[in-house]
């Protein structure tokens, strides 16, 4: 089976100008191997290019694959900082703000982006509806906020390749052949595991690391710190015999895997078609609907069926259709977000509803969706109310009732459950250099969770 590699780069250093020299080797170094990186760029990097007239590195970043890294990266307050104290709609507004002229510099100085990567440890739910905006289809990083099982998967509808674990390596050039010879036993041991099936596996770097010993942000933003540019420094330099002796050992490495069989090394825009979302295209009888939306015992997660993936957002949405009679038995599945606040509800297990008023709410929530494009916070049954999970595992049986008998009854009992996937979103997180040491973002941890109601594997094409 084939296994494809993402090399991928943090291109985010714009005080050291020796970091754009170790930024061009790596450049001609994929040149000469007659293949692609995807580069994330930060806004200010690509305008610090501009200005400093080197329109070399520019040319050559055209012919690779792009991505946008924020537009100041590490400048405070990083998006995290900021966004912890705001909600939702008003989130995604300043975000809005702050990024979207440093996206519109790097689209017009080296062209459009496949990917985004979030700048150090600084992530926010966010995010994604403005990623939509900007048509980038892919979150690529190696951050720990959100992962799923150690593969791609999908978030708030945008592809992940992130929290990679044992599929991400790479080569520690700066112990010289010693680095370079783990780091191919290291590619060997996670070829090998991975060739029965194939697989993705991730390798990411910074060009920074060949040009100096330490980051240029934790030189000058660090534990708050947010000095005026006339006073950024750099951190020590290498010498250019160590940054070239260390691209070399890159060009070893890269050469050497790609040699090795059954790998073909891709970029962020190349493994869209790898992991494509057929969920949009599969339809489902009401039969299935009820099959799907079994959980017995309580916890709602994504279900895979066959060569597709559904996660709990899109479940529930083929659940209200099948409840509604929204097409004539043949439903497919919408993508809406998750809610944006905790509610719990007011209703206990086993509360007889009427199945009149429980559809009659189903109807509304249907319509709700289609207004807002994301789950409701709740559901109301006049001034009564159902958390999403407890709402969910009650239409659920609902509907297998109705599947079961022909009809429905009269009443319904109310089922409680819960949103098992919200595991997934780490609260451990913000360990980060640039924030402060007390640094904290719990309203962005619960954000998160509140949108697992979208997460779902990636599954490869064969």
């Amino acid at each position: 089976m084939s296994i494809q590699v993402l090399f991928w780069f943090d291109v985010e250093d714009y005080i050291e100008p020796q970091s754009d020299a170790a930024l061009k080797g790596l450049l001609e170094i994929f040149e000469s191997h007659g293949v692609q990186a995807t580069w994330k760029l930060v806004g200010e990097k690509a305008r610090v290019l501009e200005r400093r007239g080197r329109g070399d590195i520019i040319r050559l970043l055209q012919r690779q694959d792009i991505g946008y890294h924020t537009d100041n990266h590490s400048q405070h307050p990083v998006l995290a900082e900021y966004l912890d104290h705001m909600g939702w709609e008003d989130g995604i507004a300043e975000l809005r703000r702050r990024e979207s002229q440093g996206y519109r510099d790097l689209t017009r100085i080296v062209g459009s982006s496949s990917t985004f990567g979030q700048a150090g440890g600084s992530w926010a739910p966010q995010l994604y509806p403005l990623l939509k905006e900007w048509d980038i289809p892919l979150f690529m990083d190696e951050a720990s906020h959100i992962g799923l099982d150690d593969g791609p998967f999908w978030y708030c509808g945008v592809l992940h390749i992130n929290r990679m674990g044992p599929n991400s390596t790479r080569m520690n050039f700066r112990k010289g052949a010693t680095g370079l010879a783990q780091g191919q036993r290291d590619f060997d041991q996670i070829h090998a595991r991975l060739a029965p099936t194939g697989g993705l596996i991730s390798i990411y770097y910074h060009p920074c690391e060949w040009a100096t010993q330490g980051f240029w942000d934790g030189a000058n933003f660090a534990r708050g710190a947010n000095p005026p540019p006339q006073e950024w420094q750099s951190p020590p330099l290498r010498s250019p015999e160590e940054m070239q002796a260390g691209l070399a050992l890159f060009s070893e490495y890269l050469g050497y895997v790609k040699a090795q069989p059954e790998v073909e090394i891709i970029t962020g825009r190349q493994v869209l078609n790898l992991l494509p979302d057929r969920a949009v295209e599969r339809r489902f009888d009401a039969a299935e609907i009820a099959q799907l939306c079994d959980f017995p015992d309580g916890d709602i997660t994504y279900r895979i069926d066959g060569d597709i993936a559904l996660a709990p957002c899109e479940l529930f949405s083929l659940l209200l259709d099948a409840l509604t009679g929204a097409s004539d038995g043949d439903f497919h599945a919408s993508t809406p977000l998750g809610p944006t606040r905790r509610l719990a509800s007011t209703l206990d297990q086993d509360t007889p509803l009427s199945t009149q008023a429980f559809l009659a709410t189903c109807a509304d929530i249907r319509d709700f969706i289609r207004c807002h494009s994301r789950l409701p916070d709740c559901a109301w049954l006049g001034v009564e109310r159902l958390a999403p999970a407890d709402f969910f595992l009650t239409a659920a049986d609902l509907l297998a009732a109705h599947i079961k008998h022909g009809q429905f009854p009269d009443k319904v009992p109310v089922r409680l459950g819960r949103l098992a996937l919200e595991e997934h979103v780490h609260d451990k997180v913000w360990g980060w250099v640039i924030f402060t040491e007390d640094f904290d973002a719990p309203n962005l941890i619960e954000l998160g969770r509140l949108q697992t109601w979208t997460l779902k594997p990636g599954l490869l094409t064969g």
